[in-house]
Order: structure tokens, then sequence, then C-alpha cells
């Protein structure tokens, strides 16, 4: 894999963990209502759960692209589409958007776990991530596993860290959420472009 793609990859799994999806605002909610101890087994959960579905996502890109290798230029561009519209949504999220706890309830190991199938902000950047920075490079089970594990550490970060954050981060997010939604786009961008390269 070239190292302009290394980057890119890298750049779109920490953007795709750490921007506000189903799993971090409701980590985020938990953790600012209720603590870490609380918070535990929701993200537990929550990790747990996106391991198995990048697992399957990775499992599927691979078998549908040893069938076609115009598959993989397909995802490919529909992977640049899909970061363009992410940078897009990130660009115009509003400050408020960040989530305040109201209505999100403490909720157990199952209910993180379960969010997970139903959760498209994981199913696109499974996808996304396996047939356009992935399966061009590498077609192999192992590279499959390898990845589903980069994939799933990167990925499982989102929760953490937005658990652990609280209400400082948004405090923080209230008041400079213009800059930092700027900055993720262009990052985006900059990967979306690296891939059309």
């Amino acid at each position: 894999m070239p190292g302009a793609i290394v980057s890119s990859f890298l750049i779109f799994s920490f953007i795709a963990a750490l921007t506000p999806g189903p799993n971090n605002i409701l980590a985020f909610a938990s953790g600012t209502r209720y603590g870490l101890r609380r918070s535990a087994p929701i993200v537990t959960g929550m990790c747990l759960g996106s391991v198995c579905v990048v697992a399957l996502c990775g499992a599927i890109a691979f078998s549908l692209s040893s069938l076609s290798d115009h598959f993989i230029v397909l995802m490919r561009y529909v992977g640049v589409v899909y970061i363009v519209w992410l940078a897009w949504k990130v660009a115009t999220a509003s400050p408020e958007s960040g989530g305040d706890g109201s209505g999100a309830g403490v909720g157990g190991f199952l209910t993180g776990f379960a969010l997970q199938f139903a959760n498209i902000k994981i199913l696109v950047y499974g996808v996304t991530a396996f047939s356009t920075f992935v399966l061009p490079y590498y077609d192999s089970w192992g590279a499959i596993f390898g990845f589903t594990a980069i994939m799933s550490l990167i990925g499982n970060s989102g929760p953490l860290v937005w658990v652990l954050a609280g209400s400082a981060l948004q405090r923080f997010l209230s008041r400079y959420a213009r800059i930092v939604n700027a900055v993720m786009a262009l990052l985006l961008l900059g990967c979306a472009a690296s891939l059309l390269w």
C-alpha cells in the first residue's frame, strides 16, 4: 500500500471514529450524565459489536471483490463520494449538535452491541475502508483480519474518547465547533483527492 494511501486510510479512519455519530453521541451523553463506571457496559457493547460489524463488512467486501475487479473500482468511487459527503456534513454541522445528553438513558452491554448492526456509520465505514483502501492492494483473508483489527482499534477509540471527555468536550465544541469542523472537513477532502490520483 503506497504511503499516501496509508496516510489517507489513517486520516479517514480517525475522522470516522472521532466525529459525531450514534456511538459517539450516546457515549458522550452517557458519560456526561452517568460517569465512566455506569457507562462502561454500553461502551463495551459498542466496541465489541463494532468489531463484529467491521469483520462482516470485510468478509462481504472481500467475497464480492473476488467475483469482479469492477466492484473494487466502483466501490472506490462510491468511497470517494461518501468521503466528500462526510466532509460536507462535518463542515456544515451546527455547533449545537454535540449532544447534551437529553433523552439518552444509560443502557447495558446488549444495547451497545445491538446498536452496531443498525449503525449506518459503522457499515459505511467498514465497506468504504475495505473496498477503497484495502482490497485494491491486498487479496488475502489474512489482510482482511489484520485490517479488521486495525480498523476496530481505531474505530473503538471514538466512543472511548467521547465517554471520557464528557462535559469538558461539550464546552470546547460549543465554543470552537466551526473551526474543528472546518479542519476535519479539509482533512477528509484530502483523503478523497488522494484516492483519485
